[in-house]
């Protein structure tokens, strides 16, 4: 019984966010690692797909060469490395997060390889920015949202190496950026969350005057979920 029951809320999932037409994917670079498990973190309770950027010349996994001479000498340079690959499927997806490590203040490199290639388009996509650092975030998180100017941007993320395992903050995050509930199937329009319209919803984003003499079911009024029974 447990186990239909189960499968059944992940089918309403699956169908809600279908229904709210909304796809979501996981990028990320990582070295160490570390940014490797918070975007499997994210990818687990989200349920997006998930694509990891690559350069076509790997880095040498010595840490001092890599860090006080080949990142260093990149960021100087303003380098675009060569990516491995590129994904042919970018266009299907409304929603792509973008995760890296903090290298010398900044995202790497190859980051800007990657939301700089002719091959994707990121107009109108919702960016979600997140990394992974040893003292801080620094410019990294912005320097992601610089480089999708004509993208929507959501609230970044930035954990502390081993931290990036945290599974409650990771989920803490998604429920305040208003990912949790598209993955429910429940998208609060995001004028609404941004404070620049306010109104009353149905889950299929129509507007409704009065929540009184409302059909049954969850609405959304002013960025908060009300339940009409």
């Amino acid at each position: 019984m447990k186990r239909t029951m189960t499968i059944a809320l992940l089918m309403l999932m699956a169908i809600g966010l279908q229904a709210q037409g909304k796809k979501m994917l996981v990028t990320y670079f990582s070295w160490s690692n570390n940014t490797k498990a918070l975007a499997e973190e994210i990818q687990r309770q989200t349920g997006a797909d998930i694509y990891r950027i690559e350069p076509r010349e790997a880095y040498t996994t010595d840490y001092n060469t890599l860090a006080y001479s080949i990142a260093n000498a990149e960021k100087d340079a303003g380098a675009r490395p060569a990516l491995m690959d590129t994904l042919q499927t970018m266009q299907d997806y409304d929603i792509v997060f973008v995760g890296c490590p903090v290298w010398w203040f900044d995202a790497p490199m190859i980051i800007h390889s990657f939301l700089e290639c002719k091959d994707y388009d990121f107009k109108g996509k919702t960016i979600v920015p997140f990394c992974t650092f040893f003292t801080a975030t620094y410019q990294t998180l912005n320097d992601i949202v610089a480089a999708t100017p004509d993208s929507e941007h959501l609230e970044g993320l930035g954990l502390r190496g081993a931290s990036s395992y945290s599974e409650a903050t990771v989920k803490e995050w998604l429920n305040r950026i208003g990912i949790t509930d598209i993955v429910a199937g429940i998208e609060t329009p995001s004028a609404a969350r941004n404070g620049q319209q306010r109104g009353i919803y149905n889950l299929q984003g129509q507007r409704v005057t009065s929540l009184q003499g409302s059909a049954k079911g969850l609405y959304i009024m002013d960025g908060q979920k009300y339940l009409v029974k």
